[in-house]
């Protein structure tokens, strides 16, 4: 390929470059499914279709990398007006594209290489983090084996525990709380990993027998911790 070629601004987009815009699509994702459970949906559903707008692009090498720049600066600048709805997250994404615009090895041989270095760490370390992020807070609780009964009880019943935890620990209770929501009220007693089988039947029918419990449950790791 000469020179001229190297530099004739219809050249197909490189390869480089389509991956790193594929990848802060795929950065994007994540933060996105996180957002919508916790926060306004539509905004983080509409800034990571945003993510995508250079991938129609991608046959027009002059329009890929405008439209690399546009997308990557406005996420950046969206990302500080928007930062009170975490916004901030779609930073990766952003800085990816950025480096995808300057990611052509027949353009700047050394540079794209080091840019598109970047690009794949700067991706790498997003997915690992989301990863981290899903298994502490999401895929472990779930996966956890309880350690916590929950009791039904009467609202305002169990606002003060002690005499009911002093009762239920010599069978193997190490915390017991009142907790109430819009959902009911509970008496939560936490027992430790090592309790045997029978021991922790024990427990549970030393709940059910205090006054006002009307159902004894394990509770679920993510629900109760």
């Amino acid at each position: 390929m000469s020179v001229d070629e190297e530099q004739d601004p219809t050249a197909p987009v490189h390869g480089l470059q389509k991956a790193l815009a594929v990848a802060a699509v795929v950065i994007a994702v994540p933060v996105t499914l996180w957002g919508v459970q916790l926060g306004p949906a539509p905004m983080f559903v509409v800034t990571c279709l945003a993510t995508a707008v250079p991938l129609p692009a991608l046959r027009s090498p002059r329009h890929f990398v405008g439209t690399c720049l546009a997308v990557g600066l406005s996420l950046l600048g969206w990302g500080v007006l928007g930062v009170m709805f975490g916004m901030f997250v779609f930073w990766p994404s952003a800085l990816v594209l950025l480096l995808a615009a300057h990611a052509d090895p027949r353009r700047r041989p050394v540079a794209a290489k080091a840019v598109g270095g970047i690009g794949a760490a700067i991706t790498t370390a997003a997915l690992v983090g989301y990863a981290a992020f899903a298994w502490h807070f999401h895929i472990g609780p779930a996966l956890a084996e309880p350690h916590t009964f929950r009791a039904v009880t009467a609202p305002g019943l169990y606002r003060g525990v002690g005499a009911a935890e002093e009762h239920l620990k010599p069978f193997g209770a190490t915390h017991v709380f009142g907790t109430e929501s819009d959902e009911g009220s509970y008496l939560d007693v936490r027992f430790t990993e090592q309790l045997s089988a029978p021991g922790r039947e024990k427990l549970r029918t030393e709940i059910s027998r205090l006054p006002g419990i009307t159902k004894v449950t394990l509770c679920p790791v993510p629900t109760c911790g």
